[in-house]
Parts: C-alpha cells; structure tokens; sequence
C-alpha cells in the first residue's frame, strides 16, 4: 500500500510540475512576443484565468520565470511585475556574462569534437532562418541551443547554472528592440565564436568570442564591457 502511495506521489508531483513549467514557457513567450511589456504588473487571479490553471501553479511558474530573471516580486508588497531592464542593467548582466562565458569557452574548447561542432553549426543556421523569417521566438530558442552546448561542454554544472541564471532573460530581453540587421549581425557572430572552438585551441577560441562578442555588442547595444569599471 505504502509502495502504491508513493508511486502515485511522485506521478502526480510530475505532473504538477510539468503543468507549471508549462505555464512559465508560455508567459516567456508572452513577454518576448511584447505581449506582456516590461515594467507590466502581472495580476495572478487574471493570468491563472487566462492560462487555465490555478494560482498556486502559476505561482510555481513565476517563481521560475523570477529565478531566470523574467519577472522581478517587489519584497514584502507581493507584486510581481515584467523585468524592465536599464541601459546600465544590461551593461551590469553582460560584465559578468562575459567573465562566465569566457571560462566556459576555454574549457570547451578543449573538449570540443566534431559533433559538438556540428551542433553548434546547425543551431546557427537555425538562428539564421530564424533571423530571415523575424521569428524572435524561435532565434532565442536556438540561441540558448547554441551557447548551452557550449556550456555543456564544460563539464562544469556550477559554470552552467550561473550562466543561465545570467543571461536567460539577458538574450530574451535584447530581441525586444532588434531589427532583422541585428539578428543576421548576431548569426554572424556566432559563426565566429564556431571557428574559434574548431581550432581546439583555449587561448584562440577566447580571443574569437571576445573579439566578436565584444564588437556586436558595441555597435548594437551600446555596451563595453571593458569600459565598465
């Protein structure tokens, strides 16, 4: 009997979960639609209506969405609103992005294989298509698909965490103000990022990430990290 109970226990805390992570994908899709604009107060009883669910699953989700830095929860007022990030916000996440993702670069490129690098490649086209046919939606997705292969590359879970805690809603809040140029201008920068992992070499893959990275983000979101003292 005791077996029965805890079998069901675990389908049904499965089956929550799945419902809430659900939820969470579809209020991502919603604010990186502009559908749910930064800075928007998000009412629970009305977007529980809306989604379907009840407001301790959208809870759930929310507390997601809070931890990828989508939604922020003012403390002890118990409203939660649309992240709405400051030119000196962003400046702030990619500073420290960028000390993260060039570690996870040079370990990368000492374990990367062709069929990582293949990967990689396939993610960037998708992007491209993507960037062609102004699908915001699905450029993020293969953007993520893209840098965590690369984290994954690592073999270093603590690595990969701070990087998604770091720029999840980063990459996600940037599509927002871009132009068909800026999403073609970033495929081509990932494709640089590409040929500095295929020469295996730490120092030469770093270089290539900083290099391009650094130069897209200047020219299209006015952000140096270098200058940011």
């Amino acid at each position: 009997m005791g077996m029965i109970h805890d079998g069901t226990s675990r389908i049904e805390a499965v089956h929550v979960r799945s419902l809430a992570e659900a939820a969470a994908q579809s209020l991502r899709e919603a604010i990186i639609a502009g559908k749910l604009k930064p800075g928007e107060r998000l009412i629970e009883q009305k977007l529980a209506s809306q989604l379907g669910i009840g407001q301790p699953t959208l809870r759930e989700a929310l507390k997601e969405l809070e931890y990828q830095g989508f939604v922020r929860k003012l403390a002890n007022k118990g409203r939660t609103f649309v992240t709405k990030l400051s030119t000196e916000d962003i400046s702030k996440i990619h500073q420290v992005r960028m000390v993260l993702e060039v570690l996870a670069v040079d370990l990368a490129a000492a374990h990367i294989g062709e069929a990582a690098l293949a990967e990689l490649e396939e993610a960037a086209r998708r992007m491209e298509t993507a960037a062609r046919d102004l699908d915001r939606m699905m450029f993020h997705k293969y953007d993520l698909i893209f840098h965590r292969t690369v984290w994954k590359l690592t073999g270093n879970e603590y690595l990969e965490n701070a990087l998604e805690r770091t720029t999840f809603s980063l990459f996600a809040f940037v599509l927002l103000g871009q132009e068909q140029r800026d999403f073609l201008a970033s495929v081509a920068q990932h494709k640089e990022i590409v040929e500095g992992l295929r020469t295996q070499d730490p120092v030469r893959a770093c270089a290539a990430f900083v290099q391009s990275t650094s130069r897209f983000w200047e020219q299209y979101h006015q952000v140096s990290p270098q200058n940011d003292k």
